[in-house]
């Protein structure tokens, strides 16, 4: 009984878990005392479009973090997959699924060549996703030089739809929230974790780490060209360098979420909130009527702090777990 008392403990302990909801509250408490009664459903509605395009990337990162690495690529992907779609999207419906499909494909080969190129030539990581950012920017300059394109109304009215009251942007994130719930006792989840934590003890109990590794930048190619299609609908337009902003905030969302290698801690529903937060501090900014300028400052700042608490929570845990195994 004692054991596990330690071991629950152990557990809430560990701040990174309550990190991203504690600030999501005081940012959401400041706002509604600078402007009472504007946080409501219609507002979440609302909210949820530019959520989910940065929550799918930041859940992406989080899981590449959890392997020990980092996927920079990602903003290339987001300005090609935008490009790509705002240029060259057909306007009937199986047209519309199909081109889709393709986007989605790019993505995953996208993450597949991350992988391929950081696990057969011993690239860090860092080294690795940023010359792959390169070329996907360069391909997205390539088919268009300046913002514009031409997005069919069939396709945005899609991704913007309502079913009832509930956008498909919300229910798209409560989705990802339940898929994260049962991707952490998958066996890519298990074998991510192993990974991470001792990539040598991994290999030698049975998982393969190679195609552990490849899966995951997979994953994170998959949801950074989902997020391109996410962003074409709710611009209705295509940018080169639509997902540059991206690379930082997504980095930040996963940080934010509470993503720990030393804890082995992640969920996909707290970098969901690291998203939020990311996307909140702008309209926290005119909420309290200060300079939308001091919106990239705000935003360093929650996030060093929050390296700081996970470095200081992950000192703790382990102390605590060591007493625990004693």
């Amino acid at each position: 009984m004692g054991s596990q008392k330690n071991k629950l403990f152990v557990y809430f302990s560990n701040l990174n878990v309550w990190i991203p909801y504690i600030i999501l509250a005081v940012i959401l408490l400041i706002m509604n005392l600078y402007q009472p009664g504007v946080i409501n459903f219609n507002w979440l509605n609302r909210q949820a479009d530019s959520w989910v395009t940065l929550a799918l990337v930041g859940i992406g990162q989080t899981l590449v973090f959890m392997i020990g690495g980092t996927d920079l690529s990602v903003g290339g992907v987001i300005s090609f997959t935008n490009c790509l779609a705002a240029v060259y999207m057909p306007k009937s419906v199986p047209g519309i699924l199909v081109f889709s499909l393709g986007i989605l494909l790019i993505g995953v080969l996208a993450g597949t060549l991350n992988g391929f190129i950081i696990v057969k030539f011993r690239l860090q990581p860092f080294i690795a996703t940023l010359t792959t950012w390169a070329i996907w920017s360069g391909s997205a300059l390539c088919i268009l030089s300046v913002d514009g394109g031409k997005v069919p109304s069939m396709f945005t009215k899609a991704l913007l739809y309502k079913f009832g009251n509930v956008k498909v942007s919300l229910l798209i994130l409560i989705t990802m929230v339940v898929v994260g719930i049962f991707f952490k006792a998958s066996r890519l989840g298990i074998a991510m974790i192993s990974v991470g934590s001792n990539e040598k003890g991994a290999y030698f109990g049975g998982i393969s780490v190679t195609r552990t590794k490849i899966l995951v930048y997979m994953i994170s190619g998959l949801l950074a060209a989902a997020s391109g299609l996410f962003r074409t609908a709710q611009v209705a337009s295509g940018s080169p360098t639509a997902g540059d902003s991206f690379i930082l905030l997504s980095c930040a969302s996963a940080v934010i979420g509470g993503c720990s290698i030393s804890t082995g801690y992640y969920s996909f529903a707290g970098a969901i909130i690291g998203a939020v937060i990311m996307r909140l501090i702008t309209s926290l900014m005119v909420a309290t009527g200060v300079s939308s300028y001091m919106t990239s400052l705000l935003q360093g700042v929650i996030l060093i702090l929050s390296v700081c608490l996970s470095s200081f929570t992950a000192i703790f845990h382990n102390r605590k777990k060591m007493e625990v195994d004693v």
